[in-house]
């Protein structure tokens, strides 16, 4: 099979494009002939060297679209055939075979094509969760730290179903029509740190972090809530929480959010919302661009550039 690895942690162009032989599937395990990965900033994490206990050689990729080919011998062989979207839960999506727990597939619509399936993923599921977190209610007020990207094109939509007053947080204005036209209300740029005339948030769902948390915890208003569901700017600072002491008399909430925590299955059953969402209109896939997969490291430079809006999709 080809595939893309991290020949040493480092900058996008260590990622290379070599053959492996073709895997097999254990029980309890399927493998895909993959047509569509997905590109997120932990694949960025991952090859930076972020986490020390995967080593060089490793296969970057956590979603991916694609046709069942093999299951183990254990496994109901009925998948076989079947158009489906899977989390790998290890890596190894950047490859044109792919072996995926059994229990994180989910079969397509068929008017869900590959690269649609993937710009929803496991995006969608961080969207829907965070909104969930955030108890985003009717005409509230919600700042989306990081509107622009994969996860943030969908936060901004699903809360907008909601019937939230939708604030779109993003570093270029130039997308700002675009994100008007999937339901915010607002568009600002990464400074915006004033909530306005129209008074503070009731929510605010950070995809961004970085060091200038604490300002954006600020804006909350009395009983606000707070979800960071990314860092695509870096983790806060140590001392970030202290915004949430020094105003204790708001009774503001700060959470943190990640699906790693979520059995596969329990993503798998989320996702027949996710469709019904697509289905009636309040979900739409944004796709910024594609990439053959021995362009992978192109593809991790246009990320890493903040020029994104929407997901970026390896295709094979």
């Amino acid at each position: 099979m080809r595939a893309v690895e991290i020949t040493e942690f480092g900058g996008p162009e260590n990622l290379k494009l070599v053959d492996r032989p073709d895997p097999t599937a254990e029980p309890g395990h399927a493998v895909l002939a993959v047509a569509a990965a997905g590109v997120g900033f932990f694949d960025v994490l991952l090859r930076q060297g972020g986490m020390p206990e995967v080593g060089n050689g490793f296969i970057p990729g956590l979603e991916v679209a694609g046709t069942v080919v093999e299951v183990g011998s254990e496994d109901d062989a009925g998948w076989v055939g079947r158009r489906v979207f899977a989390t790998t839960g290890h890596g190894g999506g950047y490859s044109d075979r792919a072996v995926v727990p059994v229990e994180s597939l989910v079969e397509l619509p068929e008017d869900v094509s590959f690269h649609d399936a993937v710009a929803l993923g496991v995006n969608s599921l961080v969207a829907a969760a965070s909104v969930e977190r955030a108890g985003v209610k009717a005409g509230e007020r919600v700042l989306v730290r990081g509107a622009g990207g994969g996860i943030g094109v969908l936060t901004t939509q699903l809360a907008a179903a909601r019937g939230a007053t939708v604030i779109a947080s993003v570093p270029d204005r130039s997308v700002a029509q675009r994100l008007y036209d999937l339901g915010a209300t607002e568009v600002v740029g990464v400074d915006a740190v004033d909530p306005g005339p129209d008074g503070r948030y009731h929510a605010v769902i950070d995809i961004v972090a970085g060091s200038d948390v604490a300002d954006f915890i600020s804006l909350l208003g009395p009983n606000g809530r707070y979800v960071i569901s990314g860092i695509a700017a870096g983790a806060p600072t140590p001392d970030f929480g202290m915004a949430l002491f020094a105003n204790f008399q708001q009774s503001w909430t700060i959470s943190a959010l990640s699906l790693s925590s979520a059995p596969s299955k329990t993503a798998a059953e989320t996702f027949a919302l996710v469709f019904a969402d697509l289905r009636e209109g309040r979900l739409k896939p944004v796709v910024h661009g594609t990439f053959p997969l021995d362009e992978a490291a192109a593809a991790h430079t246009l990320l890493e550039s903040r020029a994104v809006f929407g997901k970026i999709v390896l295709t094979v």
